[in-house]
């Protein structure tokens, strides 16, 4: 989940708001077969640097943020992935995080640096391949308009491991961290109806969920991240913001567990339904690829199965 202590104390603040517009699903980036990328391992501590502008039906201009489904296959050793905008400073924070021989999928919001590219940085001691699939992109536009997104560096609001954002304490079973997101990592003290969250939830001790809403309002029956003992497992959320500027992350487990939450974007007041639609949208694209993923395991499908 980056770096032990991702305090985020250098992460970029600045956001750029747009408007957005889904692509079919499109194949960037695969390590294994050299597309995008060098057909080789990304080494340790080793960056991708991705061209995203001009392909896969991404504008070569006026593209704030694109929508990638980035998938880590074959690691050699436990770690984590960081996807940001390529020439800016690299976040503390983390997209995905991983065990040896493990593939994962997880959404991903990513800035686009001012050279079209995303840089993704392989952040273990050993190797891993990487896949990534576009679904849509965000338009450059004032980020003052009535609901409009706006996309953010990574930054760190949330690690209980480590007493950031909440107490040095894994949270106990049915409990909730009513976490402060507004003036925060680059999101503005008013005027926000909903952030991006990466949520992780990491060292469970009971197989459970994980449901983030606005602090004040009432919980949801459904689940933004779901577990099992002792797995470390990523979701991209979008939360409403609740009173005090907060979101509420609830443990719904037998057990405890340490959450992690990394913001990567706001949504101004206004268009609120307009923007959970897109991004369930969103979420849907990410379903058919570990469905089909889940699938082609099933059935011992050799070749390109992620």
């Amino acid at each position: 989940m980056g770096s032990p202590l991702a305090m985020a104390s250098s992460a970029q603040a600045a956001a750029t708001a747009s408007a957005f517009t889904s692509l079919a699903p499109y194949r960037l980036l695969d390590t294994r077969y050299g597309v995008g990328a060098a057909k080789v391992a990304v080494a340790k501590g080793g960056t991708v640097h991705l061209q995203v502008a001009t392909r896969g039906g991404v504008p070569a201009t006026g593209v704030s943020a694109v929508v990638l489904n980035v998938t880590v296959t074959a690691p050699t050793k436990p770690g984590y992935v960081t996807v940001y905008g390529d020439g800016t400073t690299r976040p503390t924070a983390s997209n995905l995080n991983f065990v040896a021989g493990q593939t994962i999928p997880n959404l991903v919001i990513a800035p686009v640096g001012a050279n079209g590219k995303v840089a993704l940085y392989n952040g273990t001691g050993g190797t891993i391949h990487l896949i990534a699939d576009v679904s849509g992109y965000y338009r450059s536009r004032a980020r003052t308009a009535t609901g409009a997104f706006g996309a953010l560096a990574p930054y760190r609001l949330l690690d209980t491991r480590y007493g950031l954002g909440a107490p040095k304490v894994a949270v106990a079973a049915g409990g909730m961290v009513a976490l402060q997101v507004t003036g925060r990592g680059g999101v503005p003290s008013a005027g926000v109806s909903a952030v991006v969250l990466n949520v992780t939830a990491t060292a469970p001790t009971r197989a459970g969920s994980v449901t983030v809403f606005g602090t004040g309002s009432i919980r949801p029956a459904a689940n933004d991240v779901n577990f099992v003992a002792g797995q470390s497992v990523p979701n991209l959320v979008t939360a409403a913001v609740g009173t005090g500027g907060k979101v509420s992350l609830y443990n719904g487990s037998a057990g405890t567990v340490h959450l992690v939450a990394d913001v990567s974007g706001l949504q101004t007041v206004a268009s609120r339904v307009h923007f959970r639609e897109q991004y369930r949208a969103l979420v849907g694209h990410a379903l058919v690829w570990a469905r089909v993923l889940l699938l082609l395991r099933a059935l011992s499908v050799p070749g390109d199965t992620v």
